[in-house]
């Protein structure tokens, strides 16, 4: 993937301590809190390949200026969302952060990623997720971080027996942005699903990678990911399925649709499907194209602008995924801020 990152766009900050992340709604019974430490971080060495690039998870393990680690006990069901808020106040500022988010055994919690900022700086990051047998986890990442930031997002999900993951992607912010999530399916009935969203404008670049891994039978997933471009905005989806030998009756699918709403923008997309058993159900999928020009007319004879009118179609497509982040005041703020001010201006 760092092949395809223009570095010589990105400008890196001189190392600094980072003081503005915090957590919402961890005073619920069933969780507990830690700062990330190396006493911490030593029980959770893993051999998985995962990430962007070894030299990017090499400088948050080495480097993090921030993050927490969770848990939650065993048999317990967190009403409310956790909400990492990670605010970037400075003009030029570095965020480092790894986060380690353990739920035990029959389980179930929602977590809150939300990654803003002002207008410049560096932010790179690793999430590790362990789901345990019969847990149930939602986590919500979104990145709406400043117009001149570079932000890169790490991630290894390991999912126990009948344990089930749901996970969202929303990336409207940053000039460059990348991130990998890595899923393992090592234990019988795990589920992995994720549906993402996307809108990139101007000159922003994307990298965004889905690995799934199927170890175990009876293994699902299902990685969905929409976005729309504008300007000259590049984005770039690499899905890779891989179903091993001995995942018998696994079943996997993957999906992208983006919507092109200029003639110089550019969606490359490179959906892989690996399978060394027989007993499976996989595909994937992946179109883009404009949009539908008799559907935009009808809309602005209904009394809108030729912008108005792309962005309700634009919402179309995104909002049924924005629409499942837990927490409302985020999901305002995208709807009626974000997503409107980058396609009507």
């Amino acid at each position: 993937m760092l092949k395809r990152i223009p570095w010589e766009e990105i400008q890196k900050p001189a190392y600094k301590e980072y003081n503005a992340s915090k957590i919402k709604d961890v005073e619920q019974e069933g969780i507990s809190v830690e700062r990330i430490d190396a006493n911490i971080l030593k029980n959770f060495t893993t051999d998985k390949a995962y990430g962007i690039d070894p030299k990017l998870t090499e400088e948050v393990e080495k480097h993090y200026n921030a993050g927490f680690y969770i848990k939650i006990s065993s048999g317990k069901e967190i009403k409310k969302p956790v909400v990492f808020d990670y605010i970037a106040n400075l003009q030029n500022d570095l965020l480092l952060d790894y986060n380690v988010i353990e739920v035990e055994p029959y389980s179930k919690v929602t977590v809150v990623f939300d990654y803003n900022s002002g207008e410049k700086g560096f932010k790179n990051g690793i999430t590790r997720l362990i789901a345990k047998e019969g847990s149930t986890v939602n986590i919500v990442k979104i990145q709406r971080l400043g117009d001149d930031f570079s932000d890169f997002d790490n991630c290894l999900v390991e999912v126990g027996e009948k344990a089930t993951v749901n996970w969202s992607n929303v990336v409207i912010g940053a000039h460059i942005s990348a991130f990998d999530v890595s899923v393992y399916l090592s234990e019988e009935g795990g589920s992995f699903t994720a549906k993402s969203v996307f809108l990139g404008v101007d000159s922003q670049k994307y990298d965004m990678s889905y690995k799934v891994y199927h170890y175990a039978p009876k293994t699902t997933s299902s990685v969905d990911l929409k976005g729309a471009l504008k300007g000259s905005a590049k984005a770039t989806f690499i899905g890779n399925i891989d179903i091993k030998k001995g995942a018998k009756k696994a079943k996997a699918e993957e999906n992208e649709t983006v919507l092109l709403l200029d003639k110089t923008v550019r969606s490359i997309a490179i959906p892989a499907l690996y399978c060394a058993e027989e007993d499976v159900q996989a595909n994937h999928s992946a179109s883009a194209g404009q949009l539908d020009e008799n559907k935009l007319y009808y809309v602005m004879s209904r009394g809108f602008s030729l912008e108005e009118a792309r962005l309700l179609m634009v919402q179309a497509v995104l909002n049924p995924v924005i629409d499942l982040i837990p927490y409302d005041p985020i999901r305002e703020i995208i709807l009626r801020g974000h997503i409107g001010r980058r396609i009507i201006k």
